[in-house]
């Protein structure tokens, strides 16, 4: 189940109407940019102790917090150098702190022992703000993603490889190890190249 900063908005005005109020503000989003949603279904509620599990220090990140005025630019030129030098490639993890489900990949990624040896292996991984003071232009360079949290996989020389939505990869409340370790194993830098061009493809 993905969301949206729209479904987000809804809920507030929703909340505003009945109770008075809510605690947590929608991000803004430009008038320029189409919302859509992969799921009818609400967002979950962010599981609990997410506030220390977002700020886990993994060692496969370069960029490990969302922050609307960092420099995408600036930090994936830091981060190709550091997979040039590693021999990995780059996952660039799209979200913002407003979102339950951007919190709980987060979590999984850094407390599940196989895929995070998987991808401490293989990618170094950095996070993208959005909404940021930077990320509407920064993202334009890529397809579209229309729910969060979103994944795309760079060569290290940050040639663009694959888009990849999280909604397959997600388990009721959690994510599918199978699903997530079949996608990180078909991107890692020792897939076969007919398996790369083939995914580029599609």
């Amino acid at each position: 189940m993905r969301f949206h900063p729209s479904t987000f908005s809804i809920s507030v005005l929703a909340c505003t109407i009945v109770i008075g109020g809510c605690s947590q503000s929608s991000p803004s989003v430009t008038n320029s940019t189409t919302i859509h949603k992969e799921s009818p279904h609400t967002e979950p509620p962010k599981p609990k102790g997410t506030e220390s599990v977002e700020h886990l220090t993994s060692s496969f990140y370069t960029v490990d917090h969302y922050d609307k005025t960092s420099d995408p630019n600036s930090d994936l030129a830091e981060t190709l150098e550091i997979a040039k030098t590693k021999g990995k490639r780059v996952l660039l993890q799209v979200g913002g702190d407003w979102c339950g489900w951007c919190t709980r990949i987060s979590e999984y990624m850094n407390t599940n022992e196989t895929v995070h040896q998987i991808l401490d292996e293989n990618f170094v991984v950095m996070k993208v703000t959005y909404p940021g003071d930077n990320a509407e232009v920064f993202l334009k360079q890529f397809p579209k993603c229309d729910a969060y949290p979103h994944f795309f996989v760079l060569q290290n020389d940050g040639k663009f490889l694959h888009s990849q939505g999280t909604a397959e990869l997600e388990k009721e409340k959690s994510y599918d190890q199978e699903t997530f370790v079949s996608f990180l194993e078909a991107w890692a830098p020792s897939a076969s190249k007919e398996t790369t061009l083939n995914k580029s493809s599609e």
